[in-house]
């Protein structure tokens, strides 16, 4: 069944009166999880890209080369490129195995020739990148596949996929997650460097940051500098079941310089019993200077971020059930940073306004929608960020238009 809608429409809902006021720090609505909060004032404009499979990841660029920024999606046992401005589909690679697709996915520019790559992987491995051909060359709107090469083939099941430059050489890494406890890298998460050619290279320059001291299904990492010496930490939330010892949220500091940022990373953990915990990212969200780290448990309830430097725990939200995507970036342009996700079980997009101390309203801009996946990407060139979501249990891939600008 092919992907094909390319409407605009805008989200509509019944509303509670319980609800009728936004949701701040502290004041969660517990036992009516499904009833919509308040939706958002503006509103959110959204837009239908793709529709009829389950989707776990999407991501944008400017795949052709045209200048607008197309969306690539796993579904349906491909991968799929849609280009803007109709949404038009182009399948670019097609999974050896039924029911196979990719778990989470990255867009980087691989081998420096000035084009985006995709990068992808199924749940149980092996992670790989597909190489983008150029425009006019079995690209976008001109069918055929691209070249597929493997990054890292010992996989056994990943869930994240994150680019950062990890030793500060002005190139991009990738960090990989290791989802299962068995296997070449059980219980472990790496981060890769590219090899000085990749078209040829049989892997990519493997180092671990974590080794044998992620157990528990950890999830989506973040990456920014928690300690100030200036290079990037590492955050991990770990979602537990089917694992004992999950339900974490942790971090791993780099040892800061050139020659021992390649060896294993010391563990901090920043809480336990955080059931099913997914995902987290840095930043300061209360001005003071520090980085904080702004957390989800996407396969439970809520969210909520850690204070620095003593990491002390404050609540956002606990209603919204399974924010298993996230994004923290400033939604509104007032210079602080929000929050965004798609609570895939509520089925509630969601952004969370900071008042720049810390303090965080609730608005809903769709009470029809689930996520896998979110993105924050200038979709329309405005000037604001927009929201990119791959729909798992909605089957479908969807953008909406932040009304900052």
């Amino acid at each position: 069944m092919p992907m094909t809608s390319k409407n605009i429409v805008f989200a509509q809902w019944p509303l509670g009166a319980a609800v009728a006021a936004a949701l701040t720090v502290g004041t969660p609505l517990l036992g009516i999880a499904q009833t919509p909060p308040t939706p958002a004032n503006p509103v959110w404009k959204k837009h239908v890209v793709s529709e009829g499979f389950p989707c776990q990841t999407a991501n944008a660029a400017d795949y052709s080369g045209d200048g607008r920024l197309d969306i690539a999606a796993s579904a349906g046992g491909k991968v799929r490129i849609f280009a803007a401005p109709d949404w038009q589909e182009t399948v670019i690679y097609v999974f050896p195995k039924l029911g196979q697709q990719c778990i989470h996915s990255e867009v980087m520019d691989v081998d420096g020739d000035g084009d985006p790559d995709y990068l992808g992987g199924h749940s149980k491995g092996p992670v790989f990148w597909l190489e983008n051909p150029g425009a006019g060359k079995s690209g976008p709107g001109e069918g055929g596949q691209w070249t597929y090469r493997v990054i890292e083939p010992d996989i056994n099941g990943f869930h994240c996929l994150l680019k950062a430059d990890v030793n500060r050489d002005g190139k991009l890494d990738l960090l990989i997650n290791n989802f299962e406890p068995t296997g070449p890298l059980a219980d472990s998460m790496i981060w890769c460097e590219i090899p000085e050619n990749p078209h040829t290279a049989e892997r990519w320059n493997r180092h671990y940051y974590a080794k044998g001291d992620a157990g528990g299904g950890s999830h989506y990492m973040g990456f920014g500098d928690l300690n100030g010496d200036g290079w990037g930490e590492i955050a991990v939330g770990a979602k537990g079941d089917p694992f004992k010892d999950g339900n974490w949220f942790a971090f791993w500091t780099n040892p800061g310089s050139a020659d021992t940022v390649t060896q294993p990373w010391k563990k901090t953990v920043l809480a336990t019993g955080q059931t099913a915990a997914t995902n987290i990212h840095p930043g300061d969200l209360n001005g003071d200077g520090k980085v904080d780290l702004l957390a989800s448990r996407g396969h439970g309830f809520g969210l909520l971020w850690f204070e620095a430097p003593d990491w002390t725990i404050h609540e956002i939200d606990t209603e919204p059930e399974g924010a298993h995507c996230l994004a923290v970036i400033d939604l509104d342009l007032d210079g602080d940073l929000d929050a965004a996700t798609v609570a895939k079980d509520s089925k509630w997009a969601l952004w969370y306004e900071n008042d720049g101390k810390g303090n965080f309203t609730r608005h809903l801009i769709d009470g029809d929608q689930a996520a896998y996946d979110i993105r924050t990407i200038d979709m329309d060139a405005d000037g604001d960020p927009d929201l990119v979501v791959a729909g798992q249990a909605s089957k479908n891939v969807v953008w909406y238009q932040n009304p900052a600008k």
